[in-house]
């Protein structure tokens, strides 16, 4: 059989060791779904749109590229926002769309006919994905193909951003040249690299109370090494942003916890804002940072997106690979500074009466050890899910920038198929309501995802925005709003196929429903019961 654009696309993203792809088939892009099977690849049919950009945003994040592809139209605005998340939060995958052939915008030009799922303009979907993606392109012919991928997956591997590729329907079986060679994907250092890296080392060891701030792209370009190397070689206090969480095992000299303001621990506060000198390294700013960073300009080195800044000075062009690399080779050549003890999480209190917040977070905090990939949502427990004591590397995925609920449970699907931990899932009943189809696409593929929902009867999140103070009156009503539509989670997830669902009250029955769980090898829910007022103790 020729070889086919299909065909060309799955290669590439195989040669890669992409060996899934995410979506809801749909007629202009049938092909490529029907092509999977001779590459090794699995389709993963998921229950919504949003779902599959969030599974493959998940996968990503855990095996370091994604795919995804739904119908046109309809599909791709409806996973508009999954995208734009992994865009944010520098998830690399690559969404491919079966877009209108030459006749469909002849028609639409001359005609005013309207192909499927068409808005009535030739490049809505394409104009779109340009607001989200680092790279966005159409080929029409298959002769354009190889060029329109390459450069797109290129950029997602070296940009660790989402892309776009929208292929002509017609031209998914045309014949089209395998691909000739490895895709350039080594990042060229700027030059500047190894000065910078002298320069702040040399800022560190004048510092008194230096620390680093360990973010996001750290994770993304696989420099977790060299940063343990360059702690070490420095003797320098370390902490992370809440999405870099596990890059390193926690714990050690200079560990002082995760940095995730407001919330933050006293101790890590303190450690971030009393350093004479904070180098932040591939950290994306949340909103939560920005009195820090705006205020603490003098004091400030920041490295992530290809641009240094010292202390308030002009961006220089510099690669983070080969800006860590070289700041790793700068600590061994002096002695390190004793580093500070390790800030250490509180012993747990025992599992005992009903369940509050606190309990919930202690009790999987128990239960936790390097089989497990902890995936909070967006909700009110973030700031107890940014203290949990996660075991190794790589054990916590969240999406805290972005900040759109109902992540955490489709996100696990992908992370599923993209490593050996197993999810823990933890959210809140509002994000849950977004996603919650989810549970029925881990039935169908045997997965093994565990999810807690934390149930209150209301987005408390929104609520503790809102009103905080409704949570320390106990006769206080909620915003009419923000109430949620009760469910049977049980009952719903009974009907969705999942055997392990059950809905706890207290402290030990969650003990045993996650042993219960952990023992099992599908798919679990578990619905933690709490007061309505209750609040976290972070937020307590």
């Amino acid at each position: 059989m020729a070889f086919t654009v299909a065909d060309y696309i799955l290669e590439r993203l195989t040669q890669l060791q992409v060996d899934t792809l995410f979506g809801v088939p749909a007629a202009f892009c049938a092909d490529l779904f029907d092509a999977v099977g001779a590459h090794g690849v699995t389709a993963v049919v998921t229950a919504s749109d949003l779902e599959a950009g969030y599974a493959a945003d998940g996968y990503a994040r855990a095996k370091g590229l994604g795919a995804v592809a739904v119908a046109n139209g309809v599909g791709m605005l409806s996973m508009i926002n999954a995208i734009g998340g992994a865009f944010v939060e520098r998830s690399p995958v690559v969404v491919i769309n079966g877009g209108p052939s030459a006749v469909n915008l002849a028609n639409l030009k001359d005609n005013d006919v309207l192909f499927s799922h068409s808005t009535g303009q030739p490049d809505t979907d394409l104009t779109a994905y340009r607001l989200v993606t680092a790279n966005a392109a159409r080929a029409d012919t298959a002769a354009a193909v190889p060029g329109v991928v390459d450069t797109a997956i290129t950029t997602a591997v070296t940009r660790k951003r989402p892309v776009y590729v929208e292929i002509n329907r017609d031209i998914w079986t045309a014949p089209c040249p395998a691909p000739s060679g490895p895709l350039p994907l080594a990042i060229p250092p700027a030059g500047t690299e190894q000065q910078l890296a002298a320069t702040i080392a040399g800022l560190i060891r004048a510092a008194s109370r230096p620390l680093v701030l360990i973010g996001t792209e750290i994770q993304r370009y696989g420099l977790a090494d060299k940063l343990a190397q360059l702690i070490t070689g420095l003797g320098v206090r370390w902490s992370v942003a809440l999405q870099a969480k596990s890059v390193l095992p926690e714990g050690g000299n200079g560990w002082s916890g995760v940095f995730a303001p407001p919330n933050s621990s006293p101790a890590t506060t303190n450690a971030v804002m009393r350093a004479d000198l904070l180098v932040m390294l591939g950290v994306v700013f949340p909103s939560s940072y920005a009195s820090l960073v705006s205020g603490g300009v003098n004091r400030i080195v920041t490295a992530y997106d290809g641009k240094v800044r010292i202390r308030g000075g002009a961006k220089q062009d510099a690669e983070i690979g080969a800006l860590v690399t070289a700041l790793a080779a700068e600590a061994v050549k002096a002695p390190p500074k004793p580093a500070p003890a390790a800030v250490d999480p509180p012993a747990p209190a025992p599992a005992a009466g009903p369940l509050t917040y606190r309990q919930v977070f202690e009790r999987v905090g128990v239960a936790l050890d390097e089989s497990w990939l902890v995936v909070p949502d967006t909700f009110l427990g973030i700031p107890s899910a940014a203290n949990l004591p996660v075991k190794g590397r790589d054990g916590f995925m969240c999406a805290s920038v972005w900040a759109s609920i109902g992540h955490s449970v489709a996100a696990a699907v992908g992370a599923s198929f993209g490593t050996s931990r197993r999810p823990l899932v933890i959210c809140g009943d509002g994000g849950f309501h977004m996603t919650a189809q989810a549970l029925s696409t881990m039935v169908r593929y045997g997965r093994d995802p565990v999810v807690i929902v934390i149930d209150n009867g209301i987005y408390a999140f929104e609520q503790f925005l809102i009103d905080a103070a409704y949570f320390s009156n106990p006769s206080a009503q909620p915003k009419p709003y923000v109430v949620l539509n009760g469910w049977d989670f049980v009952m719903f997830a009974g009907a969705l196929g999942v055997s392990n669902a059950t809905s706890v009250t207290t402290a030990a029955a969650l003990d045993q429903a996650l042993a219960a769980a952990k023992s099992s090898s599908a798919a679990a829910l578990i619905v933690a019961k709490v007061n309505p007022h209750d609040l976290p103790a972070e937020l307590g």
